[in-house]
């Protein structure tokens, strides 16, 4: 390890990678939502629009079921744990390889694990989100609190989880990683990915941040508390030579995350009516 690989130069490298990530892991999340209302709300014939923030069906409340409620409002997050679950496995399958393009992995396993833990922990409590599918069950106190604590502790076990991730995915810069260049690491890989990813997100959604969109960056700012006081007593860490290692911008990735971010948010200012 040389003082070269802990450049200011590098540092914003990896911290840009990782930007462009973070942001089209949660804009990707986002719309398979969106996608699940409409593909769900077609299924009981009821007319619904989209834009870059919200959805809306347009239907008279009586039209409401207890079947197309339980459908349409969990559809949406049974399939963000899935892809959560998906991004763990391509996470894991590309460990060994030392590209850079893991990162992508690694938040979309934090965004699906926030929106669906999340979800059952706030959700639950202020009835938004999967909180209606919970309301029209008419469950108990009991239970409701019984499920608030299932997304605490799912998110706990992300954070603590994370770090160790985190680590790993530091092969696509580093030979390894130790208690010299994991403070250089986990700033520019995570904590100001977070930071300048929730602005831009903020940004994204203004003036209609949704549920998710209010709450989903104070969650995650918590899960990174509790990442990074787990990330200080990370063992050292050695990784396999890999000729294609280098810290390099990803020229391609940052351009098309540029391009879907104010794509959608133009393409998508006005509400596109389906059904």
């Amino acid at each position: 390890m040389t003082e070269s690989n802990l450049s200011y130069l590098n540092f914003w490298i990896i911290a840009f990678n990782s930007t462009a990530a973070f942001v089209l892991a949660y804009l990707f999340i986002f719309y398979i939502n969106q996608l699940s209302f409409l593909v769900t709300g077609g299924m009981y014939n009821y007319p619904v629009s989209i834009d870059y923030a919200t959805y809306y069906f347009h239907i008279e409340p009586y039209k409401w079921t207890h079947d197309s409620v339980m459908l349409i409002f969990s559809a949406g997050y049974i399939t963000t744990l899935f892809i959560g679950l998906l991004a763990l496995l391509g996470f894991f399958y590309l460990l060994s390889d030392s590209t850079p393009i893991k990162v992508f992995f690694f938040w979309l396993i934090l965004h699906a694990s926030t929106y669906f833990f999340g979800g059952l922990m706030l959700g639950n409590l202020l009835t938004e989100g999967i909180g209606h599918v919970f309301n029209w069950m008419y469950l108990t106190d009991t239970v409701k609190m019984i499920i608030s604590l299932i997304g605490f502790f799912g998110l706990l076990l992300t954070s603590l989880a994370s770090s160790r991730l985190a680590a790993l995915s530091a092969n696509a810069y580093f030979v390894r990683i130790n208690e010299r260049n994991t403070p250089f690491f986990i700033t520019a890989q995570v904590l100001l990915p977070y930071i300048i990813g929730s602005v831009l997100l903020i940004a994204y959604f203004l003036p209609k941040n949704q549920f998710h969109e209010r709450y989903n960056w104070i969650i995650m700012g918590i899960m990174m508390l509790i990442f990074y006081s787990r990330s200080k007593y990370l063992q050292s860490l050695m990784f396999e030579e890999d000729s294609n290692r280098q810290i390099r911008p990803m020229k391609g990735f940052i351009v098309f995350s540029i391009i879907i971010y104010l794509f959608t948010r133009v393409f998508l200012y006005k509400p596109i009516l389906f059904g």
